[in-house]
């Protein structure tokens, strides 16, 4: 019969049809529950799918069957196929997204609209759609584990479903020889118990297979499909202000720092992102022409920062390793000043700020490693230099249609300090003693962000603080930009790595000065702690497991492969080495003691020949006694019979049968008495093997001791009946 006849034409058993409706539906929630769990559903998607399955699943326990007519599916389909094209173009302007809303409309609609075989196995297919989906989109260690549950019940629902296909068949074609299972509810039992082993072999396998073949690079989970996250916004070439603010509001961990052994720490730990030089009143700006290409490919890059400070060479080095998550972000976050970052990245661009990006579209940036020299203390005499330098307009020009109450506050604020940078650092001071920090940004979005900071609210985030800073100091004639990147670091003492998350992203100033190049200011006042709950401290253990999976799974690459090698062939050798030595030292043991034990036997040669000679004859004894006991009891059975008639009947019956085998006639296992007495062939021995067998059931079942005494008597006549014959 056709997959396209309706399921109502058959009918499989109602305990296979029932796993198999359990195991699909959780199929299909597994698969969801993985979408969902990316963090990238919106919330009316996500709203939609668990309404829909959550009433599905209410609907299967209580065994109602509802179901859309065909002609109200066709309906909704060809309506969503017009959605679909405004979904791509004006919604999530993105195939990923669209695509992701349509497997979620076709799963939503299939599962109340299930009318034909095949609409099962587009349902399973859907599920796996919504795998498919969530993989693009996350490299989480969640997305394993899940996976791991969702393998289990796809292997549990196509065995079900080859099971009920099977039952089907035979009902049609055989429907009164198909016979009814013996202890058929224990079925969901015994397939989940063979779904699950088989779900060990297939993760081993998996296992095995991920570790041992042979591979050039990683980049994650299917990760050239992804699209850019709004997580990276704020460190693009433009950023509308604010949107660093709305990144601090998250705790998602954004990448993680390892420096190398021996490598000193910074105190004061920035990671730069991107420079913005172009200031309009609302976003800030570079322009991304004035980028210039250092390197091609390989791992050594040799970058040397286009905007390298005039200490090079003068300051400290420090080496560290960035995994950076995949959120989209084509910055490498460095300390300053950067001078190599080593990666596998075919082309990197450094702009004109000194800002480094990633040139290689078709990868996204995972690893790297990078040396910086920290620039040395600022120079005392930089605080009575009046020269200023460094004309150019792009890090001179405020926004247009200023408020002139900036510049009057900022000429207010410098007073009569005399040098650049102590007016800077008078303007610093009192934007982080006079003001108040908040992430809550103004429910209407004001028109000179920067004026209502000033004078009105006078409360807001790093981004405020340091565009306030920057615009005031080039109303005095100091060359500025700020700088998007991150901040500080919780050290995750398990690893020996920084964690730092989307609220560690800060906004600071930088400053330039003739003499010394490019100095941080940072005028935002203190706000975050740290967490030292003990919650904190599972989050530490947590990480260090995550960090680990993105290490050698997410980022397995042939590196990792040859390092994995060439631990195991060590660790190998040592074990062997060990092993060889254990034996060896075992067997010096094991002979000293035997030259020992034949020296005192040599000394000692009559005690010993009596220790062993005794030694013998108790283990003879141990060893042959329960079994001559036995014989002797059997024998004094057999000679008197009365004492158990029902043991000496069996005793001389099993005797008469082996008389028989002797003669000929052999009694199978399958035959009773009776019948092997039917099978004698000759008329005096059956007669003779008849009486005997009489008394031999009277004394055996009967437990007679009169019967059981005649058997002697009876075997020696059926001796002389077989020996004339």
């Amino acid at each position: 019969m056709s997959s396209t006849a309706p399921i109502t034409a058959r009918a499989a058993h109602p305990v296979i049809q029932r796993f198999f409706e359990i195991s699909l539906y959780f199929l299909l929630f597994t698969g969801f529950a993985i979408l969902a769990g990316t963090g990238k559903l919106d919330a009316l998607s996500l709203i939609l799918g668990v309404s829909a399955l959550l009433a599905k699943g209410y609907l299967l326990l209580r065994q109602v069957d509802v179901s859309l007519p065909e002609r109200w599916t066709t309906y909704f389909t060809l309506i969503y196929l017009i959605f679909f094209a405004l979904d791509y173009f004006l919604i999530s302007q993105t195939f990923i997204g669209s695509l992701i809303h349509m497997v979620l409309f076709a799963a939503i609609v299939k599962v109340f609209s299930v009318h034909r075989e095949r609409d099962y196995v587009y349902l399973s297919l859907l599920s796996f759609g919504m795998v498919l989906a969530a993989a693009v989109l996350t490299v989480d260690s969640l997305f394993f584990a899940l996976f791991c549950v969702f393998v289990l019940l796809a292997v549990m629902t196509f065995v079900s479903m080859e099971m009920r296909r099977s039952w089907i068949v035979a009902e049609l074609s055989a429907p009164m020889e198909v016979r009814e299972l013996r202890d058929l509810r224990r079925l969901p039992a015994s397939v989940a118990r063979a779904c699950i082993l088989l779900l060990f072999s297939i993760v081993l396998g998996t296992i095995t297979l991920f570790f041992v073949i042979p591979r050039k690079a990683s980049a994650g989970y299917l990760s050239a499909l992804s699209s850019r996250s709004d997580l990276s916004t704020g460190f693009s070439e433009e950023v509308k202000l604010g949107e660093i603010g709305e990144l601090q509001q998250s705790g998602i961990v954004m990448m993680h720092v390892k420096f190398a052994p021996g490598s000193p720490v910074p105190r004061d730990l920035r990671w730069r992102g991107v420079a913005l030089t172009m200031f309009d009143g609302r976003r800030w700006s570079t322009p991304h022409e004035n980028s210039t290409a250092v390197a091609t490919q390989g791992w050594a890059l040799g970058l040397t920062a286009a905007n390298a400070r005039l200490f090079a060479g003068h300051g400290e080095r420090v080496r560290y390793k960035v995994s950076l998550e995949p959120f989209g972000s084509r910055v490498f976050f460095v300390l300053p000043e950067a001078q190599t970052i080593n990666g596998r990245y075919r082309l990197i661009r450094v702009d004109s700020t000194g800002s480094i990006f990633n040139g290689d579209n078709s990868r996204g940036i995972a690893d790297y490693v990078v040396t910086s020299e920290i620039p040395p203390p600022m120079p005392k005499r930089l605080e009575s230099d009046h020269e200023v330098g460094l004309s150019e307009l792009a890090y001179l020009t405020p926004p247009q249609n200023l408020d002139l109450r900036i510049k009057d506050l900022a000429e207010q604020i410098a007073g009569d300090q005399e040098t650049p940078f102590l007016k800077a650092s008078a303007i610093e001071r009192y934007l982080a003693t006079n003001f108040g920090y908040t992430l809550q940004l103004p429910l209407v979005p004001p028109k000179d962000p920067v004026a209502n900071f000033l004078f009105e609210r006078r409360m807001g985030h790093c981004e405020y603080f340091a565009s306030s800073m920057a615009v005031m100091l080039r109303t005095l004639g100091i060359p500025s930009r700020i700088v998007n990147g991150f901040r500080g670091g919780e050290y995750n003492d398990l690893t020996g790595s920084y964690i730092l998350r989307a609220k560690d992203a800060h906004s600071w100033v930088e400053a330039y000065f003739p003499g010394y190049g490019w100095y941080t200011f940072d005028p935002t006042p203190a706000s975050s702690s740290v967490d030292h709950s003990s919650w904190n401290r599972v989050y530490l253990y947590m990480d260090a497991m995550r960090e680990f999976w993105h290490e050698w799974v997410v980022n397995y690459d042939a590196g990792h492969q040859t390092l994995l090698g060439s631990t195991l062939v060590r660790q190998s050798r040592v074990r062997f080495d060990s092993v060889h030595d254990g034996i060896q030292s075992l067997y010096e043991g094991l002979l000293r003691r035997a030259r020992a034990i034949r020296t005192h036997f040599e000394e000692h040669r009559g005690s010993w020949t009596l220790w062993l000679g005794s030694g013998l004859t108790l283990s003879m004894l141990l060893l042959i006694g329960p079994r001559a006991f036995h014989l002797l009891r059997r024998f004094r059975i057999a000679q008197k019979p009365t004492l158990e008639p029902h043991t000496a009947a069996t005793i001389w019956y099993t005797r008469l049968l082996k008389l028989l085998s002797r003669r000929g006639v052999r009694k199978t296992p399958t035959q009773t008495s009776q019948e092997f007495l039917k099978a004698i062939p000759q008329e005096p021995v059956r007669q003779a093997a008849t009486r005997f067998t009489i008394h031999y059931e009277r004394a055996r079942f009967g437990d007679s001791a009169e019967d059981a005494e005649k058997l002697p008597e009876l075997y020696r006549e059926m001796e002389a009946v077989s020996k004339d014959k």
